[in-house]
């Protein structure tokens, strides 16, 4: 019997990204594209500050809480210059792009956080804000759901729903369950823009996997202990556990997919596998998930800017600048009018707005 992960669900993909036109400029054509992974996850909640937008004060996280990631944000999604209202600056066209997301929200949910589209490599960022609920996140290591016991794992994707100081609470949505939820809180760090590696359990080779003979389980903290958690799954669908201990009737449970388990569980309620079956059949497939792939028609030239170039969203020197081209970053630069040049990234994860740009100063264009 070889050691893998052991799956308690099942993956769902995510919706098929494709290109955006490009104002100023040739259409974007889309070379290639691939579904975005939905996986979960959860996380934690604790500190405070505020942000005072007007007369109204929003308690969002703290200034060290940071989540940092580059992956596809679904074509379409708009990035805004206005913690609400506002207008749009960007919209994202569901290739990869550079993020950190930080003054999430109390409730996520309801409001926006800041994001840049930058992670620390020299990009073209722009500063506005989204919903956080437009944002992928993902577990960066196991988080506790009942100490010692369940944990959401590590490289899973989760909703937030609650933010404050440098921690963060979020929700896992149980694969292969009747729309059960798993929610956990850690620490900011816990948490990141983009999916690592999953981290795998080795199973032992004298090991026996068990199946659930129905679709509700009762996990227990100990051989005739107390009730630390209820799986209910939908009918039919083949929950795998191993073990090496067994005591008192209860069976001690090991597994870990989008949930990691350490728990009891009666063996009544458990279908062991026959001897020398393997265990491999019943654990789901993971895939691997890239952002859309993104050409321009006509390519224009591509330039790397040696120092730092604020952008603004209008010809106009009055206009607060929405972000910079910075120093190191290759831009492609499109049409120049009224001495102002249109650029884009070279990534093409974002374009503006039919009536915007990204403008900067033709006289410091880089050559």
């Amino acid at each position: 019997m070889r050691s893998d992960v052991l799956g308690l669900g099942l993956l769902a993909l995510g919706a098929v990204l494709c290109g955006a036109g490009l104002p100023g400029a040739a259409a974007v054509s889309e070379a290639r594209a691939e579904p975005a992974q939905v996986a979960v996850s959860a996380a934690q909640v604790t500190g405070a500050t505020a942000q005072v937008t007007g007369a109204t004060a929003q308690a969002v996280s703290g200034p060290t809480c940071k989540l940092k990631g580059t992956a596809p944000v679904n074509k379409g999604t708009r990035l805004y210059d206005a913690p609400s209202g506002g207008r749009t600056i960007a919209n994202f066209t569901g290739a990869l792009a550079p993020m950190t997301l930080s003054a999430i929200p109390a409730d996520p949910a309801s409001g926006r956080a800041r994001l840049s589209t930058s992670d620390g490599s020299p990009t073209l960022r722009l500063d506005g804000y989204i919903a956080p609920t437009d944002v992928a996140v993902f577990t960066t290591r196991d988080i506790p759901v009942i100490s010692g016991h369940i944990w959401i794992s590590s490289a899973q994707k989760v909703k937030l729903v609650a933010a404050t100081g440098d921690s963060l609470r979020a929700e896992l949505s149980i694969s292969g369950s009747e729309g059960q939820t798993a929610r956990a809180s850690a620490p900011c760090d816990a948490f990141a823009l983009q999916r690592g590696a999953p981290m795998k359990m080795e199973v032992p080779g004298s090991a026996r996997g068990y199946l659930m003979k129905t679709s509700t389980i009762e996990l227990f903290d100990r051989p005739n202990g107390d009730v630390i958690f209820t799986l209910k799954m939908l009918e039919g669908t083949a929950q795998l556990f191993w073990s090496t201990e067994a005591k008192a009737g209860f069976v001690h449970l090991m597994s870990r997919g989008d949930l990691t388990v350490d728990a009891w569980g009666r063996l009544k309620d458990l279908e062991p596998l026959k001897k020398g079956e393997l265990m491999d059949q019943y654990i789901p497939p993971t895939t691997a998930v890239a952002g859309a792939q993104l050409a321009l028609d006509k390519a224009p030239p591509i330039v790397k800017a040696t120092r730092a170039i604020p952008v603004r969203a209008r010809r106009d020197e009055k206009e607060r600048p929405v972000g910079e081209i910075e120093a190191g970053a290759e831009i492609y630069l499109l049409e120049t009018v009224a001495g102002w040049t249109n650029v884009l990234p070279k990534a093409l994860g974002m374009t503006p707005p039919d009536e915007g740009g990204f403008w900067i100063p033709a006289a410091e264009t880089p050559k």
